[in-house]
């Protein structure tokens, strides 16, 4: 057979030619009569290694091989394929997706003395006992081969915990492989300007800390840790498209070893924003696939937005995201591959949000096709209109981005909002933002006023973000790594939350919002709206305020309050609500349009309480408006021609402090935070609360526990009660405190003895209803019941029983 073969020049020259040419090779279709091609043998094994005899249980086992060819482009699986088949314990077969491989050291800041080319696969067991490789599939030019490995390893017991998916037992949390519980705590760390003892402090003292979360961006900037850039790069670590990079490969092999020492699992960025954008952090010039820089690295893009609908561009990413799960797919230090970061900055989500969103649905399902260790798959965006891609099957982690003043408004409106997706929600990036004349006060906070900058250096917001989270099911994560946590030493903050988590396992008690009775205290309302896409129409504009002060349906509210010159898109918004004495409206502006005549007026009930006119481009203030006592429908209106943008609407009392409650509650147990609203970025905390008592209802009768908790510094139980509920219901008298407190309700503990043990054994594996071992209501008795069992006996055993020491650990 006559076809073209491809120099390595001509790659970067003419994709054309290049494309016609594996067309050729995998359908066999059509003569091209160019020069005979060169006949060689059949790939062979020339070496075969592997990294021990024993591995842990969700470690590291790694092969690695040479082979007795060389190939031009050894990252494209058109060229050449290589896959590693094992066979596990009971059976089963697994097939691994191995990777081209090079040694670096670091030296002077820079990626040097390459050597030991070699193909490599890594397998993470997932059971005990003794595994096989039994043979290494090889597909080139010249078809499959198929050569017997006969490399063997055995699987011991360890303490890694495994990989990281959703808890099937309740779908907003996570669990490891082992059963264990992920609450995530923790910061990004998107990048750093040096080299592996950069990273190492980073994580060491986020370890330390109680961190077990970060989230690690592939960038061409600073030191970068991208596998495909421009040739024309200072690093010089890149080779131009489908080219991918060793020395960035071999610099993350040491950033994800680090993680995995300190108990830190990774959200790994896989793209962001800036490389397909010409407007927002614009990377489009510098980027590879761009067709202006096609002489130097085989860019065939005519815009950025083409790069999710070009057949070509899809090839090469595929290959790429496989490359990127064979080399780090076995690390459970690997959270989720995070698909973009906030691709709404992109030039093809401007023009064309419904290829994005294919875009979306085509690589996730690649990833999940190629990713045998089944890892989770998310993307993010910090603003509203992402729900076709939070509907899509295979992204498993919803995650957006906030910033601004009121944090723990919108933690507690996202969870709400973004609830009916049924998956876990990270808020993977937020922070103050921008707040007046400061763009970053986290950057810039020796210009702040007080109590700003004493708010900022204490790390108000991050302890406000981190604490509200926890208490809906979610995790929230400062961006400032850098200039800000690192430079201040705020780690410290994660002490406390990551204490309070410790051992906590919520997903097993079908935990939902705290049905708490707060009569007596002063109502504290907050709504934030949900919709921050400019062109978004409200679903939603009239509200009832209940009297706990949540407002069902703001998710439906447009942040932006048109005027007459965008009438079809108005979002007056009205409210009805009880008030008492001392109430106010206030009305966040974020900012007001510089454009038209611009006003809003607020009618409570039929009588005008406000009127008034706003300069164009204004920003960053609030409105207050005095309310009048007893039941009002509140109607805020633009009476403008062009937009506000608002940031929430608040009604509070300004006669005594208020108290905001967060929380989560099943049958036996329950997670409060109680929150001094006022203590939050730019107000200031009323001081010391007393006597304040708060009833928790839905519980089951029987005796408590109550414990306390401080929630900085090093955290830790303040106070404990027991207590007992009466018809469901349980009095909660709160301890003196400031800021806020947290609190912890659990069963009062009892001993079981080996009369439980027995009872539970005569249902083991027992099907029906009213099964009293049945502990998770599954109709049968199985693993899930006896871990449940096994975890109260590690809280609750007698003195008798045997423990760790005695060399009964848990499996």
């Amino acid at each position: 057979m006559w076809l073209y073969v491809a120099s390595p020049g001509d790659i970067s020259r003419s994709r054309i030619l290049s494309a016609l040419a594996r067309r050729l090779l995998c359908h066999a279709i059509g003569v091209v009569l160019l020069v005979p091609a060169v006949a060689s043998a059949r790939v062979e094994i020339t070496s075969i290694s592997q990294n021990a005899g024993a591995v842990g249980l969700y470690e590291k086992f790694e092969l690695t091989c040479t082979l007795s060819q060389d190939y031009d482009n050894p990252f494209d699986p058109d060229v050449v394929d290589v896959t590693v088949a094992f066979v596990e314990p009971d059976g089963s077969t697994v097939t691994i997706p191995a990777f081209f491989y090079q040694e670096y050291d670091y030296i002077d800041g820079r990626y040097v003395n390459g050597r030991n080319i070699c193909w490599k696969a890594r397998f993470a067991p997932s059971e005990t006992g003794k595994h096989k490789v039994t043979h290494i599939v090889v597909v080139d030019a010249d078809g499959p081969a198929t050569i017997d490995a006969r490399a063997a390893f055995m699987c011991m017991q360890s303490g890694e915990k495994g990989i990281i998916r959703t808890d099937q037992r309740d779908h907003y949390y996570l669990r490891h492989a082992n059963r264990s519980p992920y609450l995530p705590v923790g910061h990004n760390v998107c990048w750093l300007p040096d080299g592996p003892a950069d990273w190492q402090h980073y994580f060491t003292a986020m370890g330390a800390a109680g961190e077990n979360w970060t989230r690690i961006w592939m960038t061409h900037f600073y030191e970068g840790q991208l596998l495909e850039w421009s040739s024309r790069s200072s690093r010089g670590y890149w080779q131009g498209v489908g080219r991918l990079s060793l020395e960035m490969g071999w610099k993350l092999d040491r950033i994800i070893e680090l993680a995995e020492q300190n108990g830190i699992a990774i959200q790994l960025v896989l793209q962001h924003h800036g490389q397909f954008s010409s407007t927002t952090n614009p990377n489009w010039d510098q980027n590879p696939y761009n067709i202006a820089n096609a002489d130097a690295d085989g860019g065939f893009l005519e815009g950025p937005e083409d790069f999710f609908t070009d057949e070509e561009a899809i090839r090469l990413t595929k290959y790429k995201y496989r490359y990127i799960v064979a080399r780090w797919g076995y690390s459970s230090a690997i959270l989720a591959w995070e698909l973009w970061n906030e691709v709404q900055y992109t030039d093809g989500w401007r023009s064309n949000r419904q290829s994005v969103v294919a875009w979306h649905d085509e690589m996730a399902k690649h990833i999940a096709s190629v990713d045998p260790f089944d890892h989770l798959i998310t993307t993010s965006s910090d603003r509203s209109g992402f729900d076709a891609i939070w509907s899509l099957e295979n992204i498993d982690v919803i995650q957006v981005h906030h910033y601004g003043s009121e944090t723990v408004a919108f933690v507690r409106d996202m969870a709400t909002r973004l609830a009916g997706y049924g998956k876990p929600i990270i808020l993977g990036e937020f922070g103050v933002g921008r707040t007046g004349s400061v763009d970053v006060p986290e950057s810039d906070y020796d210009e702040l006023d007080e109590p700003y900058r004493t708010q900022i250096l204490e790390g108000l917001a991050l302890h406000n973000g981190m604490w509200s989270a926890f208490h809906v099911k979610s995790g929230a994560h400062l961006w400032w790594w850098d200039h800000y946590i690192e430079e201040l030493g705020l780690y410290d903050q994660f002490s406390a939350l990551a204490r309070y988590a410790e051992g906590e396992d919520p997903a097993a008690h079908r935990l939902s919002k705290a049905d708490l009775d707060t009569t007596g205290l002063p109502k504290w309302v907050l709504v934030s709206p949900g919709l921050t896409d400019f062109w978004a129409i409200s679903t939603q504009t009239e509200f009832a305020v209940q009297s706990d002060g949540t407002v069902p349906g703001t998710e439906g509210l447009s942040s932006w309050l048109h005027g007459s010159s965008k009438d079809s898109y108005r979002s007056d918004p009205v409210f009805h609500i009880d008030l008492v004495d001392g109430d106010v409206l206030r009305i966040h502006v974020q900012e007001v349009s510089g454009w038209g005549n611009n006003s809003l007026r607020v009618i409570v009930d039929r009588y005008e309480a406000f009127s008034s006119s706003y300069a164009n481009g204004s920003s960053g203030f609030v409105i207050e408006i005095p309310l009048p006592a007893g039941r009002h429908t509140v109607r805020i209106q633009n009476t403008g021609q062009d937009w506000f943008n608002i940031a929430g609407y608040e009604f509070i009392n300004t006669n005594e402090g208020c108290l905001e409650f967060i929380g989560l509650s099943g049958a036996d147990l329950a997670y409060i935070w109680v929150h001094d609203v006022d203590s939050r970025y730019g107000r200031t905390a009323s001081g010391a609360f007393s006597d304040i008592s708060v009833g928790l209802r839905g519980l089951d009768d029987g005796d408590y526990v109550v414990e306390f908790h401080e929630t900085r510094g090093p955290g830790g139980i303040i106070q404990t009660s027991n207590v007992s509920t009466e018809a469901g219901n349980l009095l909660l008298a709160l301890p003196d405190f400031a800021r806020d407190i947290a609190v912890k309700v659990k069963p009062l503990c009892l001993p079981v003895g080996f009369d439980d043990l027995a009872v539970f054994c005569r249902q083991w594996l027992q099907e029906g209803a009213a099964l009293g071992a049945d502990l998770n209501n599954s109709n049968n008795v199985d693993f899930e019941d006896y871990g449940m069992f096994a975890d109260h006996w590690l809280g609750c055993r007698p003195p008798t029983w045997p423990d760790h020491a005695a060399g009964f650990a848990p499996r």
